[in-house]
C-alpha cells in the first residue's frame, strides 16, 4: 500500500469547473499547493490567489515535481495533455467528458496500461449519495425483473451560467468539445455503470436552431444492453425547466431517481410506497470525488470511474452519432 502524501497539484483549465475544483481542493485540503497551468487566453478569476502560482504549459509544471493533475480545460485538450502528464508518471483526475472523440485515445489507453497510476474521470454523479441509493436496490431487484429504463436529463443552456453569453462558452461550441452529448455525458456513464455494457445503440441527434449554437441541442438514445434491457435516454439544452431522473420500470413496481431534488422513489403494484430524500449541498459530490482522487493516490486504490469507464462513454457517443448521421442501428 502507498504512503504518498499529495502536496502539490496541478490544474490545468480555470473555467467554471476549474475553479470549483481549486477552491474546494483548499478547503479539503489547505495544506495542498495548486499551480496553475493557463494558456493566458482566458479571463482572470478571484479564485487565482487560492493557488501557488501559474505557468503557461504542462512541462513547465511537471518541472515543479507535481503529486497529480487536474485537467479541465475543454475536452479537445484533454488527452494530449493526459499523455503528457503520464508519460511523467503524474496520477490524473480528467474531466468529463473524457475528450470529443475517439483520436488518440487507444495511445492514452496503452500507456495507462504501462504506466500504472491512478486516472479518474470526472463522472461526479458516481459520488451522489441518491445515485448510489437508486444503484443499490436497482442491484437488489427492488421492483423485480427490469423490463426498461428512462433516463431524463434537460435544462436550458442560456440559464447555466448567466453572467457570460452562453453561445461563447465551451459546452455551446463544436471547436470545444461543445453539444449535449458530451456536456450531459454524466448520463451515459451512470447509464452503463447501473444497467451496462450495451451491445446496440439508436440514436437521433438535433439542432432545434433555436439557440444560435453549431452543436446539436437534443438528443434522444435506445440503448440496448447484452441482457435484453432497453433504455431509453432523452438529452435537451432547450427547456424551460430543470429534470433530471431515472426510472426503472420492473415486473413487481418502479423504482425513481430524482437527481435535482435528490430523491428515490419505489413503488409496488401492491400500492406500497418507499420515498428517501437525501440533504445534498451543492458542493457535497464534487468533496466526494477530490476526497477520493486523493485517497486513491496515497493508499494505491483504483479510482471509482476508471479510464476504462471514461472510454465506454465516448464509445457510446462515437456509436450515437454514426447511427444518427446514417440512420442506423450501431452494434458495440
Amino acid at each position: 500500500m502507498s504512503s504518498k502524501t499529495i502536496k502539490r497539484v496541478a490544474l490545468v483549465g480555470l473555467g467554471s469547473i476549474g475553479r470549483r475544483h481549486l477552491r474546494l481542493l483548499k478547503v479539503l485540503r489547505p495544506e495542498i499547493e495548486v499551480i496553475l497551468v493557463r494558456s493566458g487566453h482566458g479571463s482572470s478569476w478571484p479564485e487565482e490567489n487560492l493557488s501557488k502560482e501559474s505557468v503557461s504549459s504542462i512541462d513547465e509544471v511537471i518541472a515543479k515535481s507535481i503529486d497529480a493533475a487536474i485537467i479541465s480545460s475543454p475536452a479537445p485538450y484533454h488527452v494530449q495533455q493526459a499523455i503528457q502528464f503520464l508519460k511523467a508518471g503524474i496520477p490524473l483526475l480528467i474531466e468529463k467528458p473524457l475528450s470529443h472523440n475517439m483520436d488518440d485515445i487507444q495511445e492514452l489507453k496503452d500507456l495507462s496500461d504501462r504506466i500504472r497510476v491512478p486516472i479518474m474521470v470526472g463522472y461526479v454523479l458516481r459520488h451522489s449519495m441518491d445515485l448510489h441509493c437508486f444503484h443499490e436496490m436497482a442491484t437488489k431487484q427492488a421492483v423485480g425483473r427490469a423490463i426498461r429504463v428512462l433516463i431524463e436529463c434537460g435544462s436550458y443552456l442560456p440559464d447555466w451560467r448567466p453572467e457570460q453569453d452562453y453561445r461563447m462558452a465551451a459546452s455551446a461550441r463544436k471547436d470545444l468539445g461543445g453539444g449535449v452529448l458530451l456536456e450531459l455525458s454524466h448520463e451515459l456513464d451512470y447509464a452503463n455503470w447501473l444497467f451496462g455494457p450495451f451491445q446496440s445503440v439508436e440514436a437521433t441527434l438535433l439542432n432545434s436552431g433555436t439557440l444560435e449554437i453549431d452543436v446539436e441541442d437534443t438528443a434522444d438514445l435506445i440503448l440496448t444492453s447484452k441482457s435484453g434491457l432497453t433504455i431509453s435516454v432523452h438529452l435537451d439544452f432547450c427547456r424551460p425547466d430543470v429534470v433530471r431522473q431515472c426510472t426503472l420500470e420492473g415486473s413487481e413496481g418502479c423504482l425513481s431517481w430524482d437527481g435535482i431534488n435528490h430523491s428515490v422513489r419505489l413503488q409496488r403494484e401492491s400500492g406500497e410506497i418507499g420515498f428517501w430524500p437525501f440533504t445534498v449541498e451543492r458542493d457535497d459530490k464534487f468533496i466526494k470525488q477530490l476526497s477520493h482522487f486523493l485517497f486513491s493516490i496515497e493508499q494505491g486504490d483504483e479510482p471509482k470511474v476508471t479510464l476504462d469507464d471514461g472510454i465506454a462513454v465516448m464509445t457510446l457517443i462515437e456509436a450515437a452519432r454514426r447511427s444518427s448521421r446514417e440512420n442506423v442501428v450501431v452494434h458495440l
